[in-house]
Order: C-alpha cells, then structure tokens, then sequence
C-alpha cells in the first residue's frame, strides 16, 4: 500500500531559528540595542533555538504519530490497539523430521535436535512437540519447533542432523523437506497495511465476509497473505490459502493456527467464522521462479541487501500475481529496474525464459534461485 509522503503544514514554514531570532529583534521596541552579539540579541538567541527546535522537530513528529499512516514503533501500536489488533510477534521455525533406530527407542517431548554451526552461524537448535517411539520398521516421523524463533530457524532440506545429547538406538536424523515458517516481529509497514485495511473495510457488516477471512488470517503470526476462495466446494463452504511472512507456501504449524483461530474448535465462544461455514485452510503450491540477469549496481550498494530489496518487491507483487493467475514478465522488469540500488541490469530471465509464467488454480508464485551474474539478452 503506497504512503503519501508527509508534509508539514504551511504553519511551520519558515520556522528555523534564524528566522524565529530575526523576528524577535525586529520586534524589539527602537530603543532597545538589536545589533549583534549585543546584550538583547544573545539573550533571546536560545529562546529562538528552542523554539525552533520544538516547531521544527517535534510538533512535526507530534502530527505524524496522530495517524497511523505516518505513526511508527510504539505509537503505531496504540492505533493498532484501538482497532482490536496487536503487532505479530516473532514466530518459530517448524518441520518434521525423520527418525531410524532401534525399535521401541523412545524420544522425550522437548528434546533438541539441531542443524550444526557453520563458519558463520551457530548452531540451530529445535526440540519435538511431544513423546515420539520409533516404531517397528525403524522409523518415526517427528514435528518438531526452532527454540529461538525468527527466520533463522528456517533451513533447507537435509540440514538437522544432530542430537544435542546422545539417545541411544538413534541412528540417523534428517529433515526431508525445509523447515520453514520462522518469522520476525511485524514490520512498521506490515501492521500499518492491516490497520489501514481495516479502516477501509470499517464500514462492511463484519459476519464472514471474504475481507473478515482474509484479516482472521493475517492476524496469525506467521502469516503474509491470505488468499479467500468462497464457495469453493459449495454453498457455505470458504478456503483460505495462506502464505507466510517470508513468501512461501505456510507449513502446518501455521495452517493449524490459521483454523484455530477462525473455527475455535475447541471453544465454539470464540468462533469468528459464522454458524454452518465450513472452512478449508491450506498451503498452496509452490511454484517456483529463478531469475537471472546481469546486475549493476550503483555507486556504494551491497549487492545481498540490493537483491533483498528486490525479493520484498516481489513478495507484495506475488499477492497481485496471483489473483491474475500469471507472473507477467514486464512487470518484474518493472520491479528490478525501480529497486533501489540497481543501476542498470541486461538478459532478465524467468526460469530461463522472457514470457509470462501462468499460475495455476492452487499454484503460488515463491523467488527460487536470484542468480546477479547470468543475462544475456537486452533488459
């Protein structure tokens, strides 16, 4: 959602300290000496500059706090307070694992299995949600949680392989498939689109409409976007496909949490989906686009924090995409040429190609590989 610049009123023009001091002496009575660094112009100098100083600078942060277009850090929180909503906390990592041993060897609830440290991370620890036996075929599935949470406990396939205290009649440990769902505390961007969505829908009866999902979900933390499809399977019935805050398709921890707290199963009081709704919630499928393209930077620019840029940009147009049903080519050379940081770029490819690649009806677009040093046609 694009935020309008903030301009100070007109009132505060003309308000730095020279000018509030220049009238302050004019205004002096004539018989009274205002030439410089006399006795009347050093003593009123400081009022001036604090004068200035309030006018200037903190009136100017007083208006911007007011709104929550312009609020930030904790005063953006107390507008979101007062529209029933709070900022998303961090949220941990989760994934299963696979387990082979000894049959009947038992794994206790919370014990740690980890990703080792590399040069440049520790390592990452994640402990099982409950007691787990491995069964007669030497195997068990086990779900397990990051301790720390925030992207860093989210990894690639293949990567957990220890235990943090040995278990004896454990053999192997492995992830299949990535660990994913760990996500940071909401941005100041991120909770001001929700209270600015919020305030649009103000008006709207609130009884399940595709806009009361879809805010249900994105309250959940963890989540990035919802997409709503009512009626899917029939009347009454509504599926909600959930991506998280780092564009990828959500893992069940998240999907979990997403229906628990639209459906309340375990306390119907709490319910927010209306009587005879039924409610699908679900991942969508993940499809993937690599892009390359040969990268100039401008004067200055880290290239990891330029290409970070340019994946955020496509995560807000992945939610535009997909309503669509298509990643249009022209508009990612759009994004890539208005990141900033990027000077110049050439040969942008998707998935090796220059057409628009189409989305189907459970497909989601998520950024594969970023490769800066390929390209080789014209941007």
């Amino acid at each position: 959602m694009s935020i309008p610049e903030f301009t100070p009123p007109s009132f505060l023009n003309d308000q730095d300290a020279e000018t509030i001091h220049k009238r302050m002496m004019e205004n002096l009575p004539p018989d009274i000496d205002n030439t410089e660094n006399g006795f009347p112009w050093d003593f009123t100098k400081p009022t001036a500059l604090e004068k200035a100083e309030m006018l200037e600078f903190h009136l100017v942060e007083t208006l911007k706090i007011m709104f929550p277009m312009w609020a930030y850090d904790e005063w953006l929180d107390y507008h979101a307070k007062g529209r029933g909503i709070t900022r998303k906390p961090e949220n941990p990592a989760s994934g299963e694992l696979l387990i082979t041993g000894v049959p009947g060897t038992t794994i206790p609830a919370g014990f740690r299995f980890a990703a080792p440290a590399t040069a440049d991370t520790p390592a990452i620890e994640y402990q099982t949600t409950e007691k787990y036996t491995i069964g007669e075929d030497g195997t068990v599935r086990v779900q397990v949680t990051a301790v720390e949470p925030g992207i860093k406990g989210n990894v690639p396939a293949n990567t957990v392989t220890l235990m943090m205290t040995p278990i004896k009649g454990i053999t192997s440990i492995t992830n299949e498939a990535s660990i994913t769902g760990g996500t940071e505390v909401e941005s100041d961007d991120e909770l001001r689109n929700r209270i600015m969505e919020i305030d649009a829908a103000s008006e709207a009866s609130f009884v399940g409409s595709d806009g009361d999902y879809k805010r249900w979900a994105e309250e959940v933390p963890g989540v990035g976007t919802a997409l709503v499809m009512p009626e899917w399977a029939g009347p009454g019935t509504v599926k909600v496909v959930v991506i998280d805050a780092n564009g990828q398709p959500a893992n069940q921890a998240i999907i979990t949490a997403v229906y628990n707290n639209i459906m309340s199963p375990d306390d119907r009081l709490q319910r927010k989906a209306p009587i005879g709704a039924t409610v699908t919630v679900e991942a969508p499928t993940a499809k993937e686009i690599n892009y390359s393209f040969a990268l100039e930077l401008k004067a200055g620019e880290n290239q990891e924090t330029v290409l970070d840029r340019f994946k955020a940009q496509l995560r807000t147009y992945y939610v535009e995409a997909k309503k669509e049903g298509v990643v249009r080519y022209n508009r990612v050379i759009s994004i890539l040429t208005n990141t900033e940081g990027v000077k110049d770029f050439t040969g942008l490819t998707m998935n090796g190609g220059t057409i628009n690649i189409e989305l189907g009806e459970d497909e989601y677009p998520v950024t594969g590989t970023i490769d800066p040093t390929g390209g080789g046609g014209s941007a």
